[in-house]
């Protein structure tokens, strides 16, 4: 519908058009019509989503038990160790909840004057998170193997106890006077739990082993799985055979076996004997005298006397 002269706030020509002056300010006020009804749209947001296990008496009583199976736990829960257990699974659980932030920002800018212009919206979105390293399962092994004490090897279950007599004879392989019981006992532990190898442990005993037998060190770094008995090994069965006993009983502690790992003494500095001198000396051995063969040579070397001076035998 046309406006009357009276509603057009500006003034126009014979032929209804604005001019000039009159025709800036007219856009002007529509402009200014569009800017006082688009309002503020632009938006933003932040939301936080986390996420946590909770445990029930019986789900803990289920974690509990199959823990126990795998680390091989022996005793009973009481329901004092279930709550125990509830209340530092929560703990720790809390040190690291898994989160989940997200931001996000919105911003509409109308699309112009006409009626059929469309409205520009632009949004942007931002998620950071922070991933738990709880981990229920290992929590609850963790737990349980607390309560396994190999200091008390009554209550040991059958691996564990085989794990324990493994790192004993490991130990046992490298004839370490640094290494208590106790040590043992707490390597067997970590091995047993998974969070150490025997392998792992061997080169552990490696680096002492080269400290107290120090002519070996060069041996050892080029072999990791090299044990103080296998150096030692040619020697023990050389004596084992020429005293004709079992090599078991021909222990580290043996005077020739220690001449070789440790010659010149404690500091081990000196010179190792030669196999073919410590075969001498085996055969010098009161040891010996005890032999078959001692005997076998006893024999034919009186027989050849006796024939040499003339005895018909």
């Amino acid at each position: 519908m046309a406006l009357t002269p009276e509603q057009v706030p500006f003034d126009v020509n014979q032929n209804g058009k604005l001019e000039g002056a009159e025709q800036t300010n007219y856009i002007t006020s529509l402009l200014a019509g569009v800017s006082s009804t688009s309002s503020n749209t632009a938006k933003s947001g932040t939301s936080t989503t986390t996420q946590r296990t909770r445990l029930t008496t019986n789900t803990a009583r289920a974690l509990m038990e199959s823990a126990a199976e795998a680390a091989g736990f022996t005793g009973k829960f009481t329901s004092s160790d279930i709550a125990n257990f509830i209340q530092e699974f929560d703990k720790e659980q809390a040190r690291q909840i898994e989160k989940v932030v997200t931001s996000t920002s919105q911003k509409t800018v109308a699309g112009g004057i006409t009626q059929d212009a469309a409205d520009k919206t632009t949004e942007s979105t931002v998620k950071t998170e922070y991933p738990s390293f709880f981990n229920p399962a290992e929590f609850a092994s963790d737990w349980v193997w607390n309560k396994i004490n190999f200091n008390q090897e009554g209550t040991l279950a059958a691996k564990n106890i085989a794990v324990l007599s493994e790192v004993r004879g490991l130990v046992k392989k490298f004839q370490l006077m640094g290494v208590s019981d106790q040590e043992v006992k707490d390597a067997a532990k970590q091995i047993a739990m998974g969070k150490k190898t025997l392998d792992n442990y061997s080169v552990e005993l490696q680096q002492k082993a080269a400290i107290e037998y120090p002519q070996l060190a060069d041996r050892f770094k080029t072999n990791p799985k090299l044990t103080t008995y296998d150096i030692a090994s040619p020697v023990i069965k050389m004596l084992a055979k020429v005293w004709e006993v079992e090599e078991d009983s021909v222990g580290f502690e043996n005077p020739l076996v220690m001449s070789y790992l440790k010659p010149g003494g404690a500091d081990g500095k000196g010179v190792a004997p030669s196999y073919y001198d410590l075969l001498l000396k085996a055969k010098n051995d009161p040891k010996y005298q005890l032999t078959q063969q001692a005997n076998n040579e006893a024999r034919d070397g009186a027989t050849s006397l006796s024939r040499s001076l003339g005895f018909g035998i």
